[in-house]
């Protein structure tokens, strides 16, 4: 059985390795459940209102988080800035429609879609706040942000030193690639709604282990992989109870108008934050 599992685990490393994600080579293993766990954050909305419609930006990893949300039995619309991996997708059936399309110039007229899913690239993105104001427009309710956010605490320098033994990075600032990384706060969030006269945010802080010695293995409980991967949350968690450390994502949901008592009512259930922010007493209460 041992030598089975092996060869199942081989081939799901090899999977990994020639771009496709996980959660269509490798639905069993930890890399997948790792992603899983991150979109279920949505799941709030999508139990709220399970008839809306989704647009994905920078979904570039042949439509993964589109797939997500179809498999939900939602309307989603994959876009990137190339066609190349959302074509794959569409032809294995993962996703229904896809678009090119710049972040910071969406081409859908506004309220196009009910929400905006950008998860893990708007910290790509090279003006940031641009792609923010298009995907708003774009929103008729909300657009939703997963992604690895500013939030500095004491241990947040171990936090840096692990990082980099585990994965090899030579800078927390920018990737191989050479994108700067883009790690928005919440609080700074709040600022740019308040500078464009928005109202409503609400958040939930996730932590997240990888290791990519780990990713292939399948998420099985009682595995040491998986073990150690949940420990890794698990430390990081405790961390942050104890205000010591920040977390490293967030799910924040970016309200174009007034959320509805149902949705907001899911929202608060699976522990986000719902922040109403101040209007401002300068401007006619019509424009606020």
């Amino acid at each position: 059985m041992h030598g089975v599992r092996d060869i199942h685990e081989m081939q799901a490393r090899t999977e990994l390795s020639m771009g496709m994600p996980s959660a269509y080579t490798a639905p069993a293993s930890i890399d997948a459940w790792r992603h899983r766990r991150m979109l279920d954050r949505i799941d709030p909305i999508l139990n709220a209102l399970p008839n809306s419609t989704w647009m994905t930006v920078g979904d570039g990893r042949f439509g993964s988080d589109a797939a997500y949300l179809k498999a939900r039995g939602h309307r989603a619309c994959a876009t990137s800035l190339t066609a190349d991996s959302l074509l794959v997708a569409q032809q294995m059936g993962r996703i229904d429609e896809f678009a090119v399309e710049n972040a910071e110039r969406l081409s859908p007229a506004d309220d196009s879609f009910d929400f905006v899913l950008c998860k893990e690239a708007f910290h790509h993105f090279p003006r940031p706040p641009i792609a923010l104001y298009e995907m708003l427009r774009v929103a008729r309710i909300a657009a939703v942000l997963i992604e690895p956010v500013d939030n500095p605490r004491l241990l947040d320098g171990v936090k840096s030193i692990v990082k980099r033994a585990l994965r090899g990075d030579s800078s927390q600032l920018f990737e191989p690639s050479g994108n700067y990384i883009y790690r928005p706060s919440v609080r700074e969030i709040y600022k740019l709604m308040l500078a464009m006269g928005g109202k409503w945010v609400a958040n939930s802080f996730i932590n997240d282990f990888y290791d990519a010695r780990l990713a292939s293995h399948k998420y099985r409980r009682g595995s040491w992989p998986t073990e150690l991967t949940l420990l890794g949350v698990a430390a990081q968690n405790t961390l942050c109870a104890l205000r010591l450390m920040g977390f490293g994502l967030a799910c924040i949901v970016v309200f174009k108008r007034a959320p509805s008592e149902n949705l907001a009512s899911s929202l608060r259930q699976a522990s986000f934050s719902l922040k109403e922010l101040p209007s401002n007493p300068y401007l006619p209460a019509a424009e606020t």
